[in-house]
């Protein structure tokens, strides 16, 4: 990723920070993500395989207990070195991976040569670059931190948008790793999140949250609060399912709309896919600027206007 292409967003940040949040407060019982559940891996016959069973064995690999092939296959080797690692940190050697074995596999996660980085100075902001699979960290609009990150899968894209943080959750939580932070997305439960699955960082894996290694999440997550400003953002053309749009109205394609309004000069506030009062005010600007009835509601032909079919 050029250093050009992430001043560039600087500016967004910095005018976005000015913004006031206008997320909903979210119930404390809403569910995380839907990302993959932690499957209790044991000797069985035929053996267990699987993605899960080669993340283990890559584990184990690198915390020494285990010196076998890497075939993702859950044998007695395999077992073996579940039970000199549950021994050594303290579990019963019991050869089963349960959550609270991988809770102790990805603490004991090894980092990254070097010394953790300071916090940023500023005030913190976020842009997950989901075509880079890169989430950057802003510190006052500049550029302070990359960190690798897994997206969504085709059939369950990382939504784009403009969201805060609004729930922040540590300690081990199955497949969301030792740190959860969630998005205000009004139409799904999102987040950026840890994992129990290092080997997917990188990759279009995730049921659509922002993945990290459990060693970033947690450097990450004692930087950020509640309100803290992420941008998610790739390339390409707006996908419009919809060809009527008015008060009220939630989803991906109003994000669509609300960034075209701010690139025309006509601020929406910030773009979180909510169809409210400050976008149809933005709206009726625009119609009042190319001399049509000024509705604040858009249609078929105002969406060819705005360039966005």
């Amino acid at each position: 990723m050029q250093l050009r292409r992430l001043l560039a967003v600087g500016w967004l940040v910095v005018v976005l920070l000015l913004t006031e949040s206008r997320a909903a407060a979210l119930s404390p019982y809403q569910p995380r993500c839907q990302c993959d559940s932690v499957r209790i891996l044991s000797l069985q016959s035929p053996p267990l395989t699987g993605a899960d069973v080669t993340e283990l064995q890559l584990q184990l690999t690198r915390l020494g207990f285990y010196q076998g092939t890497v075939d993702g296959v859950y044998c007695p080797l395999v077992a073996q070195a579940v039970k000199k690692m549950q021994a050594a940190v303290g579990l019963p050697s019991t050869g089963k991976v349960d959550e609270a074995t991988w809770e102790k596999l990805v603490s004991q996660e090894i980092r990254p040569a070097g010394t953790p980085s300071a916090p940023p100075k500023g005030i913190i902001s976020i842009l997950v670059d989901i075509d880079a699979q890169t989430l950057v960290v802003y510190s006052d609009g500049a550029p302070y931190k990359l960190y690798p990150v897994a997206i969504g899968k085709p059939e369950s894209p990382t939504p784009v948008g403009e969201w805060v943080i609004t729930e922040k959750a540590a300690g081990w939580h199955g497949a969301t790793g030792i740190r959860w932070m969630r998005l205000s997305n009004p139409w799904g439960s999102y987040g950026i999140h840890g994992t129990n699955n290092p080997g997917s960082i990188g990759q279009m894996s995730s049921a659509g949250c922002v993945r990290m290694f459990n060693h970033d999440v947690v450097e990450l997550y004692d930087w950020v609060r509640e309100g803290t400003l992420v941008v998610l953002k790739r390339n390409g053309p707006a996908t419009l399912l919809r060809r009527q749009f008015t008060m009220g109205m939630v989803g991906q394609d109003v994000v669509y709309i609300q960034w075209r309004l701010r690139e025309l000069g006509f601020d929406p506030g910030r773009a979180d896919g909510v169809y409210g009062e400050d976008t149809a005010r933005a709206v009726a600007s625009w119609q009042k600027y190319r001399g049509l009835t000024a509705t604040g509601q858009i249609d078929e032909n105002l969406l060819y206007l705005l360039g966005l079919i």
